[in-house]
């Protein structure tokens, strides 16, 4: 059982007052006794002195009944005459016919006393009178005078004594009792109160206050502790508003990040991770072995839990994604590596862009070696006598012409895709996108008459806010292309109308089609499907690549559907 404070002061008062109680009553009982019963004696010896001398002066010819009495009304006391062999001679407090009754007194302490000392006290319990007395005899000549008083006014001045006592202690523990109920009021209460609020404030509701109430120094400590808790609470918001937006800087990376404990396990990951990793797993309490099974990160860990420097792995996941994983100790106070943090980068993207640029750079310098060759081959033949042939050297120069136009428009196209590229605004402006293409077809309809290519416009007249020059550039390039693949007397059949909040255009063409495996191709840079027929008409090789760029630059999309042997339809979805 726990008592309070109060109530443990008041226990320990009470257990005080009951020990000064006790102690006081034993000096009450024994020591005041003592004293009093001292005194008595005392008093007693000079009275006993002086009766033994009244009765060798006075008392001649007087019985020693008499004399005793006489001494007893004068002293207050009670007077006896012993004779020396025990005989009480006289008694102020028995009559004649008692005394002859009375026992003999020999045997009495203090008569024995006497008798071998002159003077005797006992303080014992009369038979006689069923009193205690205390006894002082005196030796006289030829008998003992003893005197004798009761000890009953001593026994009631203790009681009366022990009862004011009694009554001092009641008073001592109701004051106890009044002292404990206002140390509850003023100190056990104020101080149970912030207990109370001191439990709530540790348990984590930093926004409770403590009562303020009490004595100055209880008081005191509420505002101490009140300070405490709003300073806590102050921190606690800092740290949680830091943690937060370390959360939210950490959940918007795209970058993945994985935080591992010291035994290596993951304890912490953005949600960018789960998309670079590809996977929908809870990663939380596994090891990186597990999660990409790939044995040279989990030695890169390892190494940098040892204490090892900050390092970096490049990883290819089951679907060909590329990754660069930077491995960095986090050490805590002491410099002991606790915790590793693992950056994933997905270089997917810039290792396709580096091929690319590879490819780009081999395909411009094949497309540039091919007619150089011509051109430089056909010029030594001419410089080394074939001017001197007329019809010869024509022939000569018109493939060195055709070639330098093949360049021509190579840098032409090269360049246009550069500025498609550069990201630069789609200046827009309203159009009508039939006339656009009726501006096409006409001013192909030499070619068109020649290969015998019939063309079928079911276009609907619209106005559109779209870019002019990219979307004639687009529109001219497809049906170059629908010109170029199709087979001599074929058709090209152009629809468009409006659709989705959009405009779609579709261009069909009867040629050979495309095969499936081609078509997620065929918007790249350089690419042929048929290389000797594109080089035979003239292409570059960049038209379908200018057409993607121009028509997204304006927020538009350029789609492909083919059959080998059907024919093609290349769709643009520009918006209104």
């Amino acid at each position: 059982m726990t008592f309070r404070l109060h109530s443990r002061l008041v226990l320990w008062n009470l257990v005080v007052i009951g020990l000064m109680a006790t102690t006081l009553g034993y000096l009450l009982s024994y020591s005041i006794r003592e004293d009093i019963d001292r005194q008595i004696e005392e008093q007693l010896r000079s009275q006993s002195a002086l009766a033994v001398a009244y009765v060798e002066s006075g008392g001649k010819g007087r019985s020693f009944d008499e004399v005793a009495d006489e001494l007893g009304r004068l002293l207050n006391v009670r007077v006896t005459v012993i004779a020396y062999d025990g005989r009480v001679l006289g008694d102020s407090s028995l009559n004649v016919a008692e005394i002859s009754m009375v026992e003999n007194h020999s045997a009495r302490p203090e008569v024995r006393e006497a008798m071998q000392r002159g003077t005797g006290v006992a303080i014992r319990y009369s038979a006689s009178v069923r009193m205690e007395f205390i006894y002082v005899a005196r030796r006289a000549n030829d008998y003992v005078l003893r005197l004798a008083t009761p000890l009953s006014a001593v026994d009631a001045l203790v009681s009366e004594l022990m009862v004011r006592l009694a009554v001092a202690v009641l008073i001592a523990a109701g004051m106890t009792l009044i002292f404990g109920y206002l140390i509850r009021g003023l100190i056990s209460s104020p101080l149970h109160k912030m207990a109370v609020a001191a439990r709530k404030l540790a348990a984590g509701d930093l926004q409770h206050r403590l009562p303020i109430s009490g004595e100055e120094e209880i008081a005191a400590l509420g505002n101490s502790l009140n300070t405490m808790a709003e300073n806590l609470s102050a921190r606690m918001q800092e740290l949680s508003e830091g943690k937060q937006r370390l959360e939210l800087i950490v959940g918007a990376m795209s970058e993945g990040v994985m935080v591992l404990d010291s035994a290596g396990r993951i304890a912490l990951t953005n949600r960018s991770v789960r998309d670079v990793l590809e996977t929908d797993r809870d990663l939380v309490g596994k090891t990186p072995l597990e999660v990409l099974r790939r044995p040279e990160i989990d030695n890169v860990v390892r190494n940098v839990l040892a204490g090892g420097p900050a390092e970096m792995v490049e990883l290819m996941t089951s679907s060909g994604r590329i990754l660069q994983a930077n491995v960095a100790p986090v050490a805590n106070a002491w410099r002991v590596v606790d915790a590793v943090v693992i950056v994933f980068h997905d270089l997917t993207n810039i290792r396709r862009t580096e091929r690319m640029r590879r490819d780009f750079v081999a395909n411009v310098s094949h497309e540039f070696k091919t007619p150089l060759t011509s051109i430089r081959g056909y010029a030594e033949t001419l410089l080394s006598g074939a001017l001197d042939y007329r019809k010869t050297a024509t022939d000569f120069v018109r493939t060195i012409e055709r070639n330098a136009e093949h360049l021509e428009a190579l840098v032409s196209d090269l360049l246009t895709l550069a500025r498609i590229e550069a990201e630069l605004p789609a200046t827009k402006e309203t159009v009508d996108i039939k006339l656009i293409v009726d501006e096409q077809i006409s001013c192909r309809r030499s070619v068109l008459a020649a290969r015998g290519i019939r063309v079928l416009g079911e276009c609907e007249s619209a106005k559109i806010q779209a870019d002019r020059g990219r979307l004639s550039m687009a529109i001219s390039n497809l049906i170059d292309n629908a010109i170029m693949y199709n087979k001599p007397g074929g058709e090209i059949r152009i629809t468009g109308r409006r659709e989705n909040g959009a405009f779609q255009l579709d261009i069909f063409d009867t040629g050979e089609g495309i095969a499936a495996e081609e078509l997620k191709r065929i918007f790249e840079r350089f690419y042929r499907v048929d290389k000797a027929r594109s080089r035979e008409s003239g292409g570059t090789g960049l038209g379908l690549s200018i057409v993607k760029h121009a028509i997204e630059s304006q927020g538009g999309t350029v789609s492909v559907s083919s059959k080998l042997g059907s024919g093609s339809t290349f769709t643009l979805r520009v918006p209104v």
